[in-house]
Parts: structure tokens; sequence; C-alpha cells
């Protein structure tokens, strides 16, 4: 072989050399190695905290310690963590949690406010609101004597539209009549949310209202004879609704789930976690799925009993005990991982591992009225802001 010829082979085995001692270098970095230089250069396995909040640029404190902002990584020896993240107008966020080697646990952190913004959506009244089941509106009747033009029936769409909190937000769906007073009314959605059932106690009268036709009084007619069919049809369509959930859940999980009533079962907007209440007793045994690496290293309750309330997460095989079935008033905060409920005239939030929990809202409002709106950042309730004061609804903004 001629003396170039070397000269080109040597380069061309250099180059290769470096490409392959640099990828390796690249992906041993990147599982959390480290070069230690105490005594002897060597390297150190680590884990890395993925920290992450919404909103970003929040501090992370590691074991009270300021170590930098979200978004950024930070490589820790295998161990347990204390993680505190915190920004300025929001309620700190703080867990424990186990690092381990090569392997990434991301905070996904959500910072709820410290000082929720409080508006008004309506300025004459709400009387007996109702949500639909796929928690996108909410129908409700006006009944205002220094108003009596914009007495009605209303329906509120929980949208994120730019114009939800303008003074006519709601739209009217049909006004008060001589005859026809919605207020007298109570409102119960189908299992599909597209229809109304409103009855009328004192009178008995029934209404079947569909919300993807014009709502007139010339096409309202009293159902009272039908009643017991639509309730029979709706039923049905519920529990075809509960067991197309359930379908989806593994086998040995499904077996404490009863499949009587959608607010047994409910799941998170990214429908990766599950809330439901037992049903019965039992064992929900180890790897139901395959785990992965990075599997929750929180406290889990796979030891479950009846009429209590837990998470599974349908990615780690992880099982959370929330609470027992008094909790009230217990839903997922849509787009988050974290549920609310009512306590002590509180609106409480708590992640879905049973951890931070926080209040995010106190005072006078209609625990029967906690609704959220659909992209998770303001709870819609009834608030009356003095003694005898007329009940609105408000919108609280809380991230």
């Amino acid at each position: 072989m001629s003396t170039p010829d070397k000269k080109s082979l040597s380069i061309i085995l250099f180059v290769l050399i470096l490409v392959i001692g640099g990828t390796y270098a690249i992906s041993f970095f990147a599982r959390g190695y480290q070069i230690s230089t105490k005594g002897k250069i060597s390297f150190l396995a680590t884990g890395i905290i993925s920290a992450t909040s919404k909103p970003k640029a929040a501090s992370v404190y590691i074991d009270n310690k300021l170590i930098t902002a979200t978004d950024d990584t930070i490589n820790l020896p295998p161990n347990e963590y204390t993680i505190k993240i915190v920004k300025d107008g929001y309620l700190p966020w703080e867990k424990k949690v186990q690092i381990k080697k090569e392997l990434v646990y991301q905070t996904d952190t959500q910072l709820f406010r410290s000082a929720p913004d409080l508006k008004p959506i309506t300025l004459t009244g709400a009387v007996n609101p109702s949500l639909s089941p796929d928690n996108s509106r909410v129908i409700f009747s006006v009944a205002s004597a220094s108003a009596s033009k914009d007495n009605g029936l209303y329906i509120l769409e929980l949208s994120d539209s730019p114009i939800f909190l303008a003074k006519n937000s709601a739209k009217q769906l049909s006004s008060n009549l001589q005859n026809l007073d919605w207020s007298k009314f109570t409102f119960t959605f189908s299992p599909d949310s597209k229809q109304i059932l409103a009855h009328n106690i004192t009178n008995n009268i029934n209404y079947l209202i569909n919300l993807n036709t014009s709502t007139d009084y010339k096409n309202l007619y009293d159902i009272t004879a039908k009643l017991s069919l639509i309730k029979e049809e709706w039923n049905a369509q519920e529990q075809q609704i509960v067991k197309n959930k359930i379908d989806r859940l593994p086998l040995e999980l499904q077996a404490f789930i009863s499949s009587t009533s959608a607010k047994n079962i409910s799941f998170n907007s990214d429908e990766n976690k599950v809330l439901y209440l037992a049903q019965t007793d039992g064992n929900l045994k180890e790897n139901v799925i395959s785990p992965p690496p990075a599997q929750s290293t929180q406290s889990q309750s796979r030891d479950i009993k009846k009429d209590n309330y837990y998470v599974y997460d349908l990615k780690d095989d992880t099982n959370f005990l929330i609470g027992t079935k008094d909790i009230y008033n217990l839903n997922w905060l849509a787009n988050s991982n974290n549920l609310i409920y009512i306590e002590d005239q509180k609106i409480q939030t708590i992640e879905y591992d049973n951890t931070n929990k926080q209040t995010l809202f106190a005072g006078s409002f209609n625990k029967d009225a906690v609704y959220t709106w659909l992209d998770g950042n303001k709870i819609i309730t009834l608030i009356a802001p003095y003694n005898k004061a007329q009940e609105n609804l408000y919108s609280i903004s809380i991230r």
C-alpha cells in the first residue's frame, strides 16, 4: 500500500473512531452519567430531573437549595429528594421523589394562582344551573324582576371563546311567556349532552328540548306521557357510555368498577388516567400492564377497598387512593392531572397521586354548582356577593 493510501486510511479510521466515540459519549451522558474527578477519573451514575412547569420560569429548589429555573434538567445521584417549585403570584408545588440512575423524572408541574381572579358571567341572576355530562355547557334560567326582557332559558358554552365574559356570552334559548316561567323548572341533560329534559315539579309538566335545533314555544310539547320511555332510553344510552369506558380498561381493573352509573368512572383530558369508585374489595395485582422504567415512585394503594375513590394510571400501572365516596363533587380539573372537590366551603385541588393538596378558592359559593372551563384555567360557580343577594354565575381564574 502506498504512503498516500496509508494516510487516507488513517484519516478515515481516525474520523470513524471519533464518530463512534462521540456517539457513545453522548448516549452515556444522556443517560445521566457524569465525570467524577474525585480521586481517579471515573463515571458517576446519576438520574435526571426534567423540571417543567406551567407557567414557565419558576424557581426550582432541591432539598431547599435553589438550583435552577424551569424548564431545565438537573443531574442528581440516585436518592430521595424534595423538589419544590415556586413562582411569585402562584401557590408553591412540592413533592418527594426517588431518583434512579439512568432514568428521567419529569415534574410536569401545574402552578395555581395564589390570588384567583373573580369576574361575573351573568348579571341578572342564574337559577337551577345544570352541567352537561360532557362538561361542555351549562343550562340555567334567569328570573329578574328588573330585567323582564332578559328572563328565560339560557345556555353557556364552556369553550375558550374570547368573548365569554361579555355581557351576552350566555345564549338565550327561550324567553319566558305568560304561562311559562323557566325559573320554575329543573333541568337534566341527556347522556349524550344533546337534549334537555325540563321538569316543572309544581305542575308536573315536562318538556324535551333538542339543543341542535332552535327552541320556540310553538314546538314545546308536554311529553309527560312519554317520560318513562325517554328515561328508559336515556338509561340505555348511559349504560352504553359506561360500558365503552370500562371496556378500555385492563380486565383486572374492570372487576372493581360498577357499570351502573357514569359517575363511578371518568377519564382525565388526556385519557391516560381514570378516576373510579371501587364497588368491591380486592387486590389489584402488580404489572397489570408493563410499566415504564421511570414509573412513579409515589406511595400506591393496590389493596382496594369498597366505596373508595382511586386513580389508576394507564401508562404507569400505578394506583392511588384519593379518599372515600363522601368526597363532595369530585371531578377532574379539565386539561390537567389534577382533581377538584369541595371541602368546608373551599374548592380544593389535589394531584392524581394524592399529593399537593391546595385551596383554589374559599368563600361563599354554591357547592352544588362548581364547573371547570374546558381549558381548565377557570372554575365556574354560583355566588351571591352579599346576604339575600341574587346568585350569579362567576368565573374564577385559577391558573
